[in-house]
């Protein structure tokens, strides 16, 4: 494929459509034209304007179209919006939001996430419960230079209903097949013209899709989830405006429901050890706002508590071979200071500063039960020679311990601050530049505390007693103490020319740098402890093979001179060569940045009965993080892969086609390729693992209004597909492309709404996860077919 040809013709086809489209401006001048995405007004602290007048790619879904397409938490938006992947793993601790081919499994966030303007710092606090948002927006590409760090492939912000604007009581009930409950409960209260709050409750019961066959059938993934939130609203004066919220979550679920491909157990969960995932946070926002006349200043105050535990059975059989566990203490506060010009001057600009500072520890422990610790003795023999040939026998080893705990404790905190400006002039009334640059700086440290204890035997079993070693009672104990860090300082411009069609819309082309912070994978201390341990293990079988021999031959006289170091020498000329591992080299992964180039274009017609984006970029990274599993299995690692490149479009519609009846589509295609020079194992051309190459979804949707107690009836059916993806670096194992059928009727009588829905109403199978662990094929199935009823009522 002629990839430089078919670039050029579709950013030139996004170029002209609007000037082909100009002739019939002069009429839309005569409408009104009706802006059906942008229903809720929201103040932000550094934009100008709208999304859709501003230069980038993005998508917008307000009260109305959350609860049409089930949006209740940001992995409902899979699809939904052009490009954007985040499946649904099982389990609230794991995020993994995938844009433009940038996204993890683990480790730092590619997209960034706000809630009501205030930062959520770690992508294990991303997945709550979203059914009181107002407005949610999807911005597409780099954002860093306003939003900073941790959002190289865009940015979810997520707004909640105002109190000041909105009042009353809304109750939701609902219940759906395979025992799944929820309930949600807010009421909105103005008892001030100058103050209102709002409070609210919600709980959900999972009952599970998956049965643990190990376990006598008990579901997997079930779970429950409660949540409560307050925000107060306070305007002491016409310029002054104090806003605060605070929200609670409790989650305790199941463990991920992976299912081995061959085998006895094939295509069935079959853990021998529930998992678990439980979970505690706390987020608390204050952002206050003083208008100034011709500035607006504003403060955003965050802070957010977590508290975790997960443990995993990480063997994923009936077999008793290890676990994994992770609990997580967090304490993250941020604080963002920014002032907003608000004349109607041809300059625009917006300048800030912001601070954000993390403590996080983490104990990650990997378990071996007897089943494990007679594994890990069959794959430490494997790796040690037969000196048969040389008169002599195998080595063996055999380790002691019934149980053996590999990791420790992990101090990895975080500092990071960064000053922003960015400017908007009109050159013409037409034409709009901006430009604008952060300056970043990041201090990321990790101390570590991770010791091993192992007792083992060791021999070498010959037919000549003389040649044979019998040495009990070793022991090595591995142990990593100390610690590591890095300081990083990192420039993110962008560049944007923007030209306007009036009414019609505008098209715009830009460029950005965004940037990914670095990290520590805590869970390599299990394989560097186990490295360590094989190094340890090699020295005491050395010195203890060297004395036991002494000894043997000591004072027998037709023994030869140098006998014992002949026989030491064929010994340690076949052991295998170990060194000790270099932690800070083992575990650090390096800051990942990219710049994107792209063009696009937001079209209205029609009196905005018609609307329609189009976007097309270009994305080069460098020290792309990818998620792997662990060499040895043991849990899964960030690592940097040199570059890759992204080329792709994005494409969006929606039309009211009459007063009753709409539709609605769009279309992310994405080709993202590992790029890499002179690296024979991992060569360029691969796609990118876990990012889909097409997203889409197309819905439609028709509304009856009668005079009748059923005042309205609607029937809205949709569709939404991803694929192909791939689940490893290497490509060998992906999941085609798939596509599910869902549906909701809905009728209403004054505040009281009652809807009936199905999802994957075709029961299509598919996989929402896949990898490879020794040498294994495991997956997790993705959610099968599910119908439910939601009661709605405003009082």
């Amino acid at each position: 494929m002629n990839t430089n040809y078919h670039k050029t013709r579709l950013l030139l086809t996004l170029l002209f459509i609007p000037t082909l489209l100009s002739a019939n401006e002069n009429e839309a001048d005569t409408l009104t034209v009706r802006d059906m995405d942008e229903v809720v007004v929201v103040s932000t602290a550094k934009e100008h304007t709208s999304l859709r007048n501003q230069p980038l790619s993005s998508t917008s879904f307000g009260t109305g179209q959350l609860q049409e397409k089930g949006i209740n938490g940001i992995k409902d938006l899979t699809a939904h919006v052009p490009g954007l992947f985040i499946p649904n793993y099982g389990s609230r601790l794991t995020s993994s939001i995938y844009l433009r081919g940038v996204g993890s499994r683990i480790g730092t966030p590619a997209i960034g996430m706000y809630v009501d303007d205030i930062p959520l710092a770690n992508m294990s606090s991303m997945d709550q419960d979203l059914s009181d948002a107002d407005r949610i927006d999807v911005l597409r590409g780099p954002q860093g230079t306003l939003y900073g760090r941790n959002t190289i492939g865009g940015l979810i912000r997520v707004y909640t209903k105002n109190p000041m604007n909105y009042q009353g009581t809304d109750i939701m009930a609902g219940a759906a097949t395979y025992n799944n409950y929820r309930a949600r409960v807010t009421h909105y209260h103005r008892p001030a013209d100058n103050f209102a709050f709002s409070a609210g409750v919600s709980y959900e019961h999972q009952g599970g899709f998956f049965r643990n066959q190990a376990l006598g059938g008990v579901r997997a993934d079930r779970g429950d989830d409660l949540a409560a939130r307050w925000r107060g609203i306070f305007q002491p004066s016409d310029r002054v405006r104090l806003d605060l919220s605070a929200r609670y979550q409790w989650t305790r679920q199941g463990g991920y429901p992976y299912a081995a491909k061959q085998g006895n157990d094939a295509g069935e969960v079959a853990y021998n050890r529930p998992s678990c995932y439980l979970r505690n946070q706390v987020s608390v926002g204050l952002k206050a706002e003083h208008d100034l006349d011709r500035i607006v200043l504003s403060s955003i105050t965050g802070f957010q508590f977590l508290k975790d535990d997960m443990f995993m059975d990480q063997d994923f059989s009936r077999q008793d071979l290890y676990s994994l566990q992770q609990k997580q203490l967090s304490n993250v506060i941020s604080e963002e200071i920014a002032l907003r010009s608000k004349s109607d001057s041809r300059w625009q600009w917006t300048n800030g500063v912001n601070f954000q500072y993390q403590w996080l520890r983490t104990d990650a422990p990997v378990t071996f039960y007897q089943e494990g610790v007679d594994w890990l003795s069959q794959v430490i023999n494997r790796s040690l020679p037969d000196l048969t040939s040389q008169g002599m026998g195998p080595m063996s080893v055999t380790l002691k311990n019934s149980e053996l705990a590999m990791g420790g404790t992990f101090h990895t905190p975080s500092l990071n601050a960064g000053f922003f400006h960015q400017s908007s002039y009109k050159l013409t009334d037409r034409l709009t530049f901006s430009l604008g640059v952060r300056f970043d700086y990041e201090h990321s440290q990790m101390s570590y505390d991770a010791p091993g204890n192992i007792d083992f035997d060791f021999a070498i079993r010959s037919a000549n007693p003389r040649n044979s070693v019998i040495l009990n009672g070793l022991n090595a104990a591995p142990s990593f103490l100390g610690e590591t860090s890095t300081d990083h300082f990192h420039c993110l411009p962008k560049a944007s020319l923007k030209y306007d069609f009036g009414k019609i819309g505008n098209v715009y082309l830009a460029v950005s740098r965004g940037l990914r912070s670095g990290g520590y994978n805590v869970q390599m201390f299990s394989d560097l402890l186990q490295q360590e341990m094989r190094v340890q293990m090699m020295s005491a079988i050395d010195a203890g093979t060297e004395a036991y021999l002494t000894n043997m031959f000591s004072g027998i006289p037709y023994i030869p001179a140098g006998h014992v170091d002949m026989i030491m020498g064929r010994i340690r000329n076949n052991m295998p060569t170990l060194q000790s591992p270099d932690v800070a080299e083992a575990t650090a992964y390096k800051p990942e940045t990219a710049w994107n180039y792209e063009i696009g274009t937001h079209l209205n017609f029609l009196d905005g009965r018609l609307k329609a984006d189009l976007a097309a970029f270009w994305i080069e990274t460098r020290d792309l993080q990818l998620s792997q599993m662990a060499e040895s299995g043991m849990g899964r690692v960030t690592v940097n892969a040199e570059k890759s490149r992204s080329i792709g479009m994005e494409a969006s519609i929606l039309a009211y086609l009459t007063d009753a009846f709409s539709v609605n589509a769009s279309y992310g295609y994405t080709h993202a390729t590992l790029r890499h020079s002179a690296n024979q194992e991992h060569p360029s051309d691969y796609f990118v693992p876990f990012a889909p190459q097409h997203t889409m979804s197309v819905g439609a949707r028709y509304v009856w209004h009668t005079n009748s107690w059923l005042q309205h009836i609607s029937l809205g059916v949709g569709g939404k597909g991803n694929g192909r993806i791939y689940w490893t670096r290497e490509n060998d194992l992906s999941q085609p492309f798939y596509a599910l059928l869902d549906a909701r009727l809905s009728v209403t009588h004054d505040n009281l709404e009652l809807s009936l829905w199905g999802n994957n109403l075709t029961a299509t199978r598919y996989d929402a996860f896949s990898f490879v662990t020794r040498g294994q094929v495991f997956s997790q199935l993705g959610t099968p077919l599910q119908v439910g009823v939601d009661f709605r009522l405003k009082l």
